[in-house]
């Protein structure tokens, strides 16, 4: 386990994001990844499932095997009952905040107009892969944007603050108020603008993310992750029209945290399948810290080779150099629709 980490926030250093409603291992951040099914939850449909898995098919050729299904498996559907509400709040580390960061939290958790328990998802994914979109969401949201499914801003404005731009009029500030190697407490507050509505809406939330990590008796990595989420209202009126919502923005929130697995599983299968793919759309990139595209192809190389090394031991086949090589040829750059 490494340290946690507190950082320091100010109540006036915090800008926003709103979540969840609307149209729709040892590296330093675990489960940060998670607040991107915040950002994923501003659309009816992200269409990342269904586009990752056209992308999948053309990246994996031929029948897949055992173990290359693009899938993940909920273990626990997502839940809005009092009594998990009331677990979860009781639950919340904020004994090890600082003062602002408890004030900022309390704040929410005080006036509250909806939580939400999002599903328990198991997905096989190497844990590299997993941290290092955990720890650079940008990077996710970059990529979404090369393969042409989002037109979603993102940029890392502090080590512990990202900035958002739907392109809609919605605006925000995600601060990690605390992180360690198996959780990750957020908060959000800011706009949202919605085509039904005739003002935007400003709203606040806390999520509270848990990721574990595991390994099968045949050496696939699995990573099994859910989270927390209470948002406020400043405005009466928009709670009221929120909690009436509720039921179908819950719906369509677990669905995009499912996308979002998803997405995960499907960079697994380009990483270990096709990297010359993830080379390409790495030369896409946008809007991302210096060095990030150079770490993602890092993290590919090295999940490839292990992949080969690990299929290897199974069959008892060698690992030959022709195998080691990337298979760049086939994998020609897939733009999506919009």
């Amino acid at each position: 386990m490494g340290a946690i980490r507190t950082p320091q926030v100010s109540v006036q250093s915090v800008g926003g994001f709103v979540m969840g409603y609307g149209r729709g291992g040892t590296a330093p951040s675990r489960g940060l990844w998670l607040w991107l099914v915040v950002l994923t939850g501003l659309w009816t449909r992200t269409g990342v499932a269904e586009d990752a898995q056209g992308i999948a098919l053309q990246l994996v050729s031929g029948e897949k095997k055992a173990g290359q299904e693009l899938k993940v498996e909920t273990l626990l559907a997502g839940s809005s009952q009092k009594k998990t509400k009331d677990e979860s709040t009781r639950t919340l580390p904020l004994a090890g905040l600082s003062e602002p960061s408890q004030r900022l939290v309390n704040a929410v958790l005080q006036s509250a107009a909806l939580y939400r328990r999002l599903p328990t998802i198991r997905t096989q994914v190497d844990h590299r892969v997993y941290r290092f979109f955990a720890d650079h969401p940008d990077v996710a949201v970059s990529l979404w944007r090369a393969m042409g499914v989002s037109k979603l801003e993102m940029h890392q404005t502090g080590e512990f603050e990202y900035e958002a731009d739907a392109k809609d009029g919605t605006l925000g500030v995600i601060t990690i108020l605390r992180r360690t190697p198996t959780d990750c407490l957020i908060h959000c507050s800011g706009m949202f603008q919605s085509p039904v509505l005739s003002k935007p809406i400003q709203a606040r939330a806390v999520l509270y993310v848990r990721t574990s990590f595991e390994v099968d008796n045949n050496g696939q990595q699995l990573v099994t992750h859910t989270a927390d989420m209470f948002v406020a209202f400043p405005s009466q009126t928009v709670e009221t029209v929120a909690k009436a919502m509720a039921p179908i923005s819950n719906k369509i929130t677990d669905k995009n945290f499912e996308e979002v697995s998803l997405f995960l599983r499907m960079m697994q299968l380009a990483m270990t399948q096709q990297p010359g793919w993830v080379e390409q759309i790495a030369s896409k990139l946008e809007g991302v810290m210096p060095g990030r595209s150079d770490t993602l192809l890092e993290v590919t190389a090295q999940c490839y080779i292990d992949e080969k090394r690990r299929i290897g031991e199974i069959t008892g086949v060698p690992m030959t150099l022709d195998q080691v090589r990337p298979p760049v040829a086939v994998a020609p750059m897939i733009t999506m629709p919009r």
